[in-house]
C-alpha cells in the first residue's frame, strides 16, 4: 500500500530526528538550556514516530526500524560539529527538511492521513523556528516559507 510506504518514510525521518537530538544531547557541545530544548523536541519526535507506527500497523504494514546510532553519526556527519552553533545549524536544517517533507507527502497520501501530516509539518516548522531564533536568524520577510 502506498500509504504504508509514505508513512514508513516519515517514520525514518522521525527516527533520524530522535537520534540527532540524542547524539547532540550527549555531545558536550550544548549549554544545559539548549540540551533541555533538544530533549523536549526529541520527545515530540518520539510522539510523532509512535503515531506513525500506529498508522502503519493499522494498515497492516510493518514499521521501518531505526538505524544504529553509529549509522546516524555517520549520516549526519557528527564529526564535523565543533560547537553549539554547528549543532543548532544541523538541527534547523533537519527540522526544515522534515517540515517540507511532510508537506510534500500530503498529495501522495490518502485523505485519511492529510491532517496528521499537516500537524507533523506544523510541529517541525515550530521546531525550526525556535532553533533559528536561538541562532539569531532574522525572521524571513517573505511568506510561504515551507513546502516550496
Amino acid at each position: 500500500c502506498q500509504d504504508v510506504q509514505i508513512l514508513n518514510a516519515a517514520i525514518a525521518l522521525e527516527h533520524e530526528g530522535i537520534a540527532a537530538y540524542q547524539i547532540a544531547a550527549g555531545s558536550g557541545l550544548l549549554q544545559p538550556a539548549v540540551v533541555q530544548v533538544g530533549v523536549t523536541f526529541a520527545g515530540h519526535h518520539q510522539g510523532h514516530r509512535d503515531a506513525l507506527v500506529a498508522a502503519v500497523r493499522t494498515l497492516g504494514g510493518t514499521p521501518v526500524e531505526a538505524k544504529s546510532t553509529d549509522e546516524y553519526i555517520r549520516d549526519l556527519n557528527v564529526a564535523s560539529l565543533r560547537n553549539q552553533t554547528d549543532v543548532l545549524r544541523l538541527a534547523v536544517r533537519l527540522e526544515r527538511g522534515a517540515a517540507n517533507a511532510y508537506l510534500s507527502l500530503i498529495p501522495s497520501m490518502s485523505a485519511d492521513y492529510h491532517q496528521v501530516a499537516a500537524r507533523l509539518a506544523g510541529d517541525e516548522a515550530f521546531h525550526a523556528a525556535i532553533l533559528a531564533n536561538a541562532l539569531g536568524v532574522p525572521i524571513p520577510t517573505t511568506p510561504l516559507m515551507f513546502g516550496a
